[in-house]
């Protein structure tokens, strides 16, 4: 059986940059806010979230995260934002990140990360 990654981010392009670039090798789901990936991620199981911190629509990614580990504490979780400084936020160190990634993406880098913490 295919890993499912979560891809949340309220860019289009960005959410379309990464199910192409993953879909080959997992189960890519993609949503456009944090209320969506909470509620994808408490009623399906995933093996990766890979979400932005800075989103519209009232629950933005630090919540998500926060949100997601009262809920499930082994879910790896790849932040991908433009706001480098978002790294050292309280939330972000205390939430077991997987990964700071900062936009733009590369691909290259991304995919090694997913490999290292889950295979293919």
């Amino acid at each position: 059986m295919r890993k499912r990654i979560l891809v949340c981010d309220d860019e289009e392009a960005i959410r379309l940059l990464l199910h192409e670039a993953l879909s080959d090798d997992y189960d890519v789901v993609l949503c456009d806010n944090g209320r969506e990936a909470v509620k994808q991620i408490t009623k399906e199981n995933f093996d990766l979230l890979i979400t932005d911190i800075k989103m519209p629509g009232g629950v933005h990614g630090l919540e998500v995260i926060e949100r997601i580990r009262e809920r499930n504490k082994t879910i790896p979780i790849i932040i991908c934002s433009a706001y480098k400084l978002l790294e050292d936020d309280v939330v972000v160190k205390t939430s077991d990140i997987a990964a700071f990634i900062t936009k733009p993406i590369e691909i290259k880098q991304l995919r090694a990360k997913i490999f290292e913490l889950i295979g293919v």
